[in-house]
């Protein structure tokens, strides 16, 4: 009782970190979630999507296709808390607190007998990067906590005979439909235990054939949907941003200064400088950065993903994956070494494989191995050099205050502009003030998502007009919703236009801009939470 007991208040403190106000931290909505969540209100009210498809497997996003299990598990959330911020975020917040659970299920599974599970537990709940990416609209978190109890599941039916593997197997089928790069790492989570536990996985084979012979036909469904799903993700429209965004579109050459520094030698040039070797090194430098202490401990220079002067981990976090290592390599634990070796070492591998420099949204999953390994720390420490420990907890605890108190108290101006402040307010005002024709700045991105969603406009209305225009590989634009038009304008159109509201970025409405002209009704700023950093600025003209 007192484990459950201990458990469940880890799991509150989760539930607690992530939920207490979502709706408004991190503040503003981005391009993705406010598409998650209206086409999940489209599916509520209609059956159907944006774009009037039913009941889509893949939706298409601003000319994108994403994986639709979140925009489901947003469905219900919407139907009780309404289109809100809050209704968007709480699948993601939910599903990382259940990480926590799942964690402590997979570690005491690794190392039965330590009671280690709890400080994984622990160490996930208040990990920044799990924190941060669990207080979003974030695909990636339900995938990896899926991904979590798939191998919790697998690796329990392979070491209890009375465990059926179906669970698992759906599962992880499941991961294959909730995030584009669980098609690369699922399987190699699930190859990893299969090699740590080859002998059981024999015996289980031959287990399955023998007692589940009338489960062969769903197990047989599952790898088909999922070989189904993968030719569709992998060719066509639904494609695109796989082959734009993949490394392997990308053929570097060596530069001109790099060809006269070997004195244009063709052999030094084409063997050391070809465009595989370049490639490769492209993809090990992507690949080794996720390692960085720079990035897993100081600092992330990708505003929405991180906070300022601060790492994906809490510094101190750095001694206690030492001594994790310590532990594992003491320990000996063959099985349990390989198995979080294989998880530590693929996890960044999809988001070395595209064009930027680093991802901590597609290395998401390596949370998962790190706090395994820091909690393998924490109990070394405690188990033998306990004044030591003391210390070291001491200093943790005063960094994880630090961390949270940043995150809760100081970071809102910090996320603003990369979370899209400011729309919110500004559909606000084209509520507030009816015109005759409203004209908002598209130069930000997919302005008209966001008139849908917090205008809750009727998705069957919106299906039957429609007038998304593809813009090539990945983007397209929606130009006008009945009378608001989504398009850049100046000075000029304000002054011969009349009844009309602009919203406008400072480029459209400059800071000379006379807002006390006749034919100016009114005017309005909408600042980000400073105060002083101007968003939108709104000029309504007269009749």
């Amino acid at each position: 009782m007192k484990r459950i007991l201990l458990l469940a208040a880890i799991f509150l403190l989760a539930l607690a970190l992530r939920t207490v106000n979502l709706g408004n931290h991190p503040p503003g909505l981005t391009w993705d979630e406010a598409g998650l969540g209206y086409n999940a209100y489209s599916i509520l009210k209609t059956g159907r999507d944006e774009h009037g498809i039913f009941m889509p497997l893949i939706f298409k996003s601003f000319g994108d296709y994403k994986p639709g299990i979140y925009v489901y598990l947003t469905v219900p959330s919407i139907a009780v808390f309404g289109l809100t911020e809050f209704a968007v975020r709480f699948p993601s917040a939910l599903f990382g607190a259940l990480a926590v659970i799942g964690i402590y299920l997979f570690t005491n599974l690794l190392f039965p007998g330590k009671k280690i599970g709890y400080l994984a537990a622990l160490f996930l709940a208040v990990m920044p990067w799990h924190l941060h990416f669990s207080r979003g609209g974030w695909e990636v978190n339900v995938f990896a906590t899926l991904l979590l109890f798939a191998a919790y599941f697998l690796l329990l039916s392979l070491t209890n005979k009375k465990v059926s593997p179906l669970i698992s197997i759906f599962l992880f089928a499941l991961t294959i439909f909730t995030y584009q790069a669980a098609k690369l790492l699922s399987p190699l989570v699930f190859l990893t235990i299969i090699a740590a536990n080859f002998k059981e996985a024999k015996e289980k084979f031959s287990l399955v054939l023998k007692n589940e012979r009338k489960l062969l036909p769903l197990y047989l469904l599952i790898v088909v949907l999922v070989g189904v799903y993968f030719f569709q993700t992998a060719t066509g429209p639904a494609g695109n941003r796989v082959a734009r965004l993949s490394i392997f579109g990308y053929r570097p050459t060596p530069s001109a200064e790099l060809i006269r520094t070997d004195n244009d030698n063709l052999f030094s040039v084409g063997l050391f400088h070809s465009q595989i070797d370049l490639t490769l090194r492209a993809i090990a430098s992507r690949y080794l950065y996720h390692f960085s202490p720079e990035l897993l401990f100081f600092e992330n220079s990708t505003p929405r993903e991180a906070l300022p002067k601060m790492g994906l981990l809490y510094l101190f976090d750095a001694l206690w994956l030492v001594f994790g290592v310590v532990f594992l390599i003491r320990e000996k634990n063959w099985r349990a070494n390989v198995i979080l070796l294989g998880l530590l070492l693929f996890a960044p591998l999809g988001a070395s494989l595209t064009l930027s420099e680093f991802s901590v949204v597609r290395a998401f999953f390596l949370t998962i191995p790190l706090a395994i390994i820091a909690a393998l720390g924490f109990y070394y420490l405690f188990s033998r050099h306990r004044l030591f420990f003391l210390l070291l907890l001491a200093l943790y605890l005063h960094n994880v205050y630090l961390g949270l108190d940043l995150y809760f108290r100081h970071a809102k101006q910090f996320l603003a502009p990369s979370f899209n402040y400011g729309y919110k307010q500004a559909i606000e005002r084209i509520k507030t003030y009816p015109a005759e024709k409203v004209i908002m700045t598209d130069v930000y991105g997919q302005p008209y998502i966001y008139y849908l969603f917090y205008t809750r406009y009727d998705p069957a209305k919106y299906q039957a007009n429609n007038n998304f225009i593809d813009g090539g590989v990945d983007v397209g634009f929606v130009p006008s919703v009945d009378n608001v038009e989504f398009r850049q304008f100046g000075t000029g159109d304000i002054n011969t236009s009349k009844d009309t509201l602009f919203i406008g970025t400072n480029g459209n409405i400059p800071d000379l801009f006379d807002n006390h002209q006749d034919n100016i009704e009114f005017f309005d700023q909408i600042n980000l939470p400073d105060g002083l950093s101007p968003v939108f600025r709104v000029v309504k003209t007269k009749p």
